[in-house]
């Protein structure tokens, strides 16, 4: 026989299925592919994520990177490292909808005796291959490359970084974006972008670049589309912030290169807040009348 309590419970549960399936949402999980330095025309790094092993981890040993968040490099395998960055750590930053992040830099590049040093005096470009496949669905979630100061070992807490990565604007397009963040005073500047919108239903991968000239104490910035193609081409290529000076060398005689990825702490809609709290409310109500009966 059924009876109000039934018909109210399997009501009750519905509501909470369904507010469930919005308040938690599926999880930004970024894929990157490889990661390479080169200095004066030769590759000094490349990370192509084969050894099941998550950063701080890679090819220099168990302390290849130096970084935060590390809790959200969830997975690697297969040449491919998944990144997961709400469950990194939170970003800090004014000037951003990004709230938490995942940040790898590698180690080894502040030392002017070190083959890996990344000086004044280097040619040099920092190289990150990204799939295509899990793009960011909310400003705030993105993915990228990064050339920074930052080294708190030697007690330098970095007031110049640079982001090169893929992000949603405020048009809800996927864009390449530039970003400049000062970690002394935790201010995160976007300093340009393109839409790569249109290249979407045939891209396959993304190469983001930051490279610097010998002698010079500027960034530039550049890159690659490729299709999904078993032999991929390029889609499409420019450089972005061409048109701006970005000063990298400011007290500091050495560069690190890294890669990153952020996400946002997710805000139940309305609707949904609406629904989770009718099945609260149900559960409460069922529960009232069996204790009156």
């Amino acid at each position: 026989m059924i009876t109000l309590r039934s018909i109210a419970a399997m009501g009750t549960s519905l509501l909470l299925a369904l507010s469930a399936g919005s308040v938690f949402a599926v999880p930004f999980t970024p894929v990157l592919d490889e990661f390479r330095i080169t200095k004066d025309g030769r590759e000094i790094f490349h990370d192509s994520f084969t050894d099941g092993v998550v950063p701080p981890s890679g090819p220099d040993g168990q302390t290849t990177y130096f970084g935060v968040g590390f809790a959200g490099m969830t997975s690697e395998s297969g040449g491919s490292l998944t990144m997961t960055p709400s469950l990194g750590d939170p970003t800090g930053l004014v000037g951003t909808f990004a709230e938490r992040s995942t940040v790898a830099s590698r180690l080894l590049s502040t030392n002017p005796v070190n083959s890996n040093f990344l000086g004044v005096d280097s040619y040099f470009s920092i190289h990150g291959l990204f799939d295509m496949s899990n793009l960011p669905m909310v400003t705030g979630q993105s993915f990228g490359i990064r050339a920074t100061d930052r080294a708190l070992g030697i007690g330098n807490e970095g007031d110049d970084t640079y982001v090169l990565f893929v992000g949603m604007n405020l048009d809800s397009e996927i864009v390449v974006a530039l970003r400049h963040v000062n970690m002394g005073t935790d201010v995160s500047t976007l300093l340009d972008s393109v839409s790569i919108q249109s290249l979407l239903p045939n891209a396959g991968k993304i190469e983001l670049i930051l490279y610097k000239q010998a002698g010079a104490s500027n960034l530039l910035t550049w890159y690659q589309v490729y299709d999904n193609s078993v032999a991929p081409s390029v889609l499409s290529a420019g450089s972005i912030g061409s048109e701006l000076t970005l000063g990298i060398y400011s007290g500091e005689d050495y560069i690190r290169g890294g890669f990153q990825s952020t996400d946002v702490v997710p805000v139940p809609e309305p609707a949904t807040l609406a629904l989770f709290c009718l099945g609260v409310a149900g559960i409460y109500l069922v529960r009232r009348r069996r204790m009156i009966a």
